[in-house]
Order: structure tokens, then C-alpha cells, then sequence
């Protein structure tokens, strides 16, 4: 079948589960799941934010850091000073995201809830959407204005506030991996190349160029990925990613975790006849080296 006619049948299948079998809507569940992870999976900004690692259900989230260690100058034949290898352990936090949909039987069997196709769009963009959310927000409160990795710039981003960001964190171990902001706010980037007076700057190399003229987007400055997240609103209409930060976000400073993959239990509620499906995961996230990373705050 093609993609058009696999849809169809899946429709079909949603449709004649409502009045089917409890199996029937086990079976049709844990296909919803299934679309939803894998588009989610194939959608996941979250993981060019921060490495990503899958571990065990009902096991904790931890990980271990060696000490440094010291090299020390001695004469030979003398006693070599030992150092002793002593392991940071972090815990990562966990919580349970979930999308949570209910359908009344009637309009779902007349196919007013739209396509099978928006349904598992609405679930996916959902749980990406409060996913890099999460993990943006809590790479951008580990840095706080009092310290030296904290940038400003007035009126909008600039190349020497960026370049000056890029630069600590390069300095810094295993250097700059992504730089992280909203859409908008990365693609004035493209400023960066040219000015009133001088024209073309030659900032971007020609290949460079070209990507921007075919595509209008730039996706890399000084080697660098960039890392662009629409505007979130959540259920209350709340922006929760600001427009006004620009994370440099240095190698291995922190871990994105899931404890859980996507599972889902749904049920008929016998006094309102609505069908609705439970989709949730675990996940976590948490920074442990904030000196590896750069923020940048339009004011």
C-alpha cells in the first residue's frame, strides 16, 4: 500500500475500534504510539542540545565524573605525589511528559477530529514542543547574569557579542557543539555578512552563500550547527521559549535522559462514551558543567 492508502486503513481501523473490542483499542493505541514516536524521534531537537541517553526503567538516572587528574615535576628516583581519583556523581531528575487526548465516540466515527494524519501531528508537536522546552529552559537557567559566561547585547544580536560567546566556550573543553534560539533570533545572523556602507563583509564562505540564497536559512556559523526552535505556546498560551536568548552550548555539559519510551493505556469512560488515550514517557535533563557554555540576552 501506498502512504496515502496506509492512512486510510488507519482511519478505517480508529473508526471501527471505538465499538470493537477492548483489544481492538489496545491494538489501535499502540499504533497511534508507534507514528507518534517515530516522528518524534525523527523530530528531536532536544538531542543537538545535549547528548542523549536511554536507560533502564525504575533505574536511576546517574552519572559519574573522574577528578582531574595532576601531572607534577619531580627529580627522578624521587616520590611521584599520587591524586586521588575522586568521582562526582550527578543524579538526573525525571518527570513523566504526557498528551493525554479524548475523543467522543459519535464525532469520531462521523471523522469530525480530522485526519488519523492531525491526530498524531497534535500529539507529536506536543510532547517535541514541552520536550525542548524543558530541556532549552534548564541549559539557560544554569547560567545566571553574575556570571563571566553571561552576554548582553542592546537592540539585537551582534557579531561581536556572539563571536565573544562562541570564543569562551571554545576555550573551554571540547569546545562549542550548537548554538540554541528561536528561529527568528538565530536567522538575523544573516545580517552578519554584509553593511550599508562596505556591502559584502566575505564573512560567509561562497558555499555558504549559495545555501542562504537557495534556501534563505543558514545552518552553521564559524563550523558551528545552529539550532533553531519555533515559538511554543503551551495549553494556557504561554510563550515558553524567550525570544530574547541565544544559548552556546560546549561539548558534554550535561545529559538529556529518557527512562521511559512512549507507552500508552486508553479506556471508554462508560458515563460520557469518550475513548481517550494516555501517551506518556520518562524523561530528564540536567547540566553538570554550566562553565562549558555560553548565554547571550538581548536587552
Amino acid at each position: 500500500m501506498n502512504t496515502k492508502q496506509v492512512w486510510e486503513q488507519f482511519a478505517k481501523e480508529m473508526k471501527e475500534a471505538v465499538l470493537g473490542s477492548p483489544e481492538q483499542r489496545h491494538a489501535v493505541a499502540n499504533k497511534i504510539v508507534k507514528y507518534v514516536s517515530d516522528s518524534v524521534e525523527q523530530r528531536d531537537l532536544a538531542a543537538l542540545m545535549l547528548p542523549k541517553e536511554s536507560i533502564p526503567v525504575g533505574t536511576s538516572a546517574e552519572f559519574a565524573v573522574p577528578g582531574k587528574l595532576k601531572a607534577f615535576w619531580h627529580e627522578p628516583g624521587s616520590y611521584a605525589p599520587r591524586t586521588q581519583m575522586i568521582q562526582k556523581v550527578f543524579t538526573v531528575p525525571t518527570w513523566m511528559i504526557s498528551a493525554h487526548p479524548e475523543y467522543e465516540i459519535s464525532q469520531l466515527e462521523a471523522g469530525r477530529y480530522g485526519t488519523a494524519q492531525d491526530q498524531i501531528k497534535a500529539a507529536r508537536d506536543a510532547i517535541l514542543a514541552a520536550i525542548n522546552t524543558r530541556v532549552f529552559n534548564t541549559i539557560s537557567g544554569s547560567v545566571v547574569s553574575t556570571d563571566s559566561n553571561y552576554f548582553t547585547a542592546a537592540s539585537g544580536l551582534t557579531k561581536t557579542t556572539l563571536d565573544q560567546a562562541i570564543n569562551w566556550v571554545e576555550d573551554q573543553v571540547g569546545g562549542a557543539v550548537a548554538i540554541i534560539g528561536r528561529r527568528n533570533l538565530l536567522y538575523s545572523i544573516l545580517d552578519f555578512n554584509t553593511d550599508t556602507t562596505a556591502g559584502d563583509l566575505g564573512i560567509f564562505s561562497d558555499s555558504i552563500k549559495d545555501q542562504i540564497i537557495k534556501t534563505g536559512k543558514i545552518q552553521l556559523y564559524r563550523g558551528i550547527p545552529l539550532v533553531g526552535l519555533q515559538q511554543y505556546r503551551d495549553g494556557f498560551g504561554h510563550v515558553t521559549v524567550p525570544q530574547d536568548t541565544i544559548l552556546v552550548v560546549g561539548k558534554d555539559i550535561g545529559k538529556y535522559v529518557v527512562s521511559q519510551e512512549l507507552r500508552s493505556k486508553d479506556d471508554i469512560d462508560v458515563d460520557t462514551l469518550m475513548w481517550h488515550v494516555h501517551i506518556y514517557m520518562k524523561m530528564g535533563v540536567a547540566v553538570f558543567f554550566p562553565e562549558r557554555m555560553a548565554k547571550i540576552v538581548i536587552t
